[in-house]
């Protein structure tokens, strides 16, 4: 193929011709051109994306230090204002302390105490006294092992025997075409 061509082949695919009957590939140099501007493209990408990656790396580094600047902050003024809730009055509910200041409300919450079960034993506490409406029961397929034992004809799903087994539908997928560089 001469320099011509090839320069035309590449002006086609540069100006990223998306009408395939204008333009085909009929020989394996125009081919094996084909995968160089493939790998060509990949590789201006992979340099792209790599400036970047670092650009963004630099920029997560800078946004950390300025998080770590902002937790001392925050926990140094924080520590303080807990010592001055302490030492001041405050509005009492019966879930937590209130101090109202103009920039902001200081609050002090005891929350509900957390429950820790044991399910199993809990579950048998539940049956001994037939509180059934408290118990969950949930059936599913154990699809990782049921699918080792079938056989997928056509468009059908048999299980060992050869029965059809009820409730799975055969989706054929086309074939995925790749350009290995």
């Amino acid at each position: 193929m001469d320099d011509i061509m090839l320069s035309v082949m590449s002006d086609l695919a540069d100006a990223h011709v998306e009408e395939s009957e204008t333009w085909t590939i009929n020989d394996t140099v125009a081919a094996d051109w084909a995968v160089d501007k493939i790998r060509n493209a990949r590789g201006d990408f992979a340099q792209k994306e790599m400036v970047v990656r670092e650009k963004i790396r630099q920029v997560e580094e800078w946004l950390a230090k300025e998080k770590t600047k902002t937790d001392k902050t925050v926990v140094f003024f924080s520590f303080k204002l807990e010592q001055f809730f302490d030492n001041t009055a405050k509005r009492k509910t019966k879930t937590q302390e209130i101090i109202d200041l103009p920039s902001g409300t200081l609050k002090r919450k005891f929350p509900a105490p957390k429950l820790l079960r044991d399910d199993d034993k809990l579950l048998v506490w539940l049956k001994e006294r037939n509180l059934k409406e408290f118990v969950n029961v949930e059936e599913s397929p154990d699809w990782g092992n049921l699918k080792k034992k079938l056989i997928v004809s056509g468009g059908n799903v048999a299980d060992e025997n050869g029965e059809i087994v009820d409730g799975i539908i055969v989706l054929d997928q086309p074939p995925v075409f790749e350009v290995e560089t």
